[in-house]
């Protein structure tokens, strides 16, 4: 038989007791904020998910689709210009995660990466599909768990191309 861990609750006079997510679920649930930030391209918002002194690399992409990006203000402008008017979607898989102590930690996330350009959805190089593996370090900053550095690496042959064929 499987026991559940006790949930904590945390509670304020004006609100009723909610559960307070451990460790391992803030981690997550930053990882999940951050897609979703990235998905709507909500850039006011990052910076709850992101380190001021990030370091992003996906530059085993190539020219054009990564480049290694560092700190916030880089990461977004390079999103920016990366994402452009396409629709994006990153579908994220549970983490693998390891501390380094209380306040650092190692995770290692697959996730399937989809940008689509409603004007150009059979150009392979505007519309395509990655499978991406992000080891990555999260710390504890101000209270949140951000994204510090990660290094993103193709667990394809190659980006598929275009998926809307004629």
């Amino acid at each position: 038989m499987v026991h559940a861990s006790p949930v904590a609750y945390s509670s304020t006079t004006a609100e009723a007791s909610v559960p307070t997510p451990d460790i391992y679920e803030q981690i997550h649930k930053a990882e999940a904020g951050l897609a979703n930030c990235l998905d709507t391209k909500n850039w006011d918002n990052l910076h709850n998910f992101m380190t001021q002194d990030v370091v992003y690399d996906n530059s085993a992409f190539g020219p054009g689709k990564g480049a290694v990006s560092t700190g916030l203000d880089q990461v977004i402008t390079n999103t920016k210009n990366a994402f452009g008017d396409s629709m994006v979607s990153h579908s994220v898989t549970t983490a693998l995660i390891n501390f380094y102590n209380a306040t650092s930690a190692h995770v290692i996330t697959y996730l399937i990466f989809s940008k689509w350009d409603p004007t150009s959805l059979t150009d392979g190089n505007k519309t395509y599909r990655v499978y991406e593996k992000c080891d990555d370090n999260f710390v504890l900053d101000q209270g949140l768990w951000k994204l510090k550095y990660s290094k993103v690496t193709d667990m394809a042959p190659k980006f598929e191309q275009p998926y809307f064929g004629q």
